[in-house]
């Protein structure tokens, strides 16, 4: 995963930020980050985003990331809906079992 500067700089575009909350099968869990870790986020971050940072709740039921990109929300929608159509994701995902039960996706602004 890559980082971010801590704080925005004068010189630095807008960068948006969205929080992808995901209800997991627990058992399906490790496998669910290998995965993550492994196709989905290279692919992404190929496609501009950047995961800022990933967390998995202590039951593994629970699994929260953080994913940015330079841009406005509008910018950001376009890219997200670039990738959600794209013959890479739709590639990456087949087959796949359904790791996710349940998604809570939201904008999020960074407040330190």
């Amino acid at each position: 995963m890559t980082t971010q500067p801590e704080t925005p700089r004068g010189d630095v575009p807008e960068r948006t930020t969205w929080m992808r909350r995901y209800t997991l099968d627990p058992a399906l869990a490790d496998e669910f980050v290998s995965f993550l870790s492994k196709q989905v986020i290279p692919a992404r971050e190929e496609q501009g985003f950047t995961v800022e940072s990933m967390w998995l709740s202590d039951g593994k039921d629970e699994l929260t990331w953080f994913v940015s990109r330079f841009g406005d929300r509008e910018d950001f929608l376009a890219a997200e809906q670039a990738w959600e159509e794209s013959p890479e994701r739709a590639e990456i995902f087949a087959g796949a079992p359904a790791y996710v039960t349940g998604k809570d996706l939201r904008p999020v602004t960074r407040l330190r």
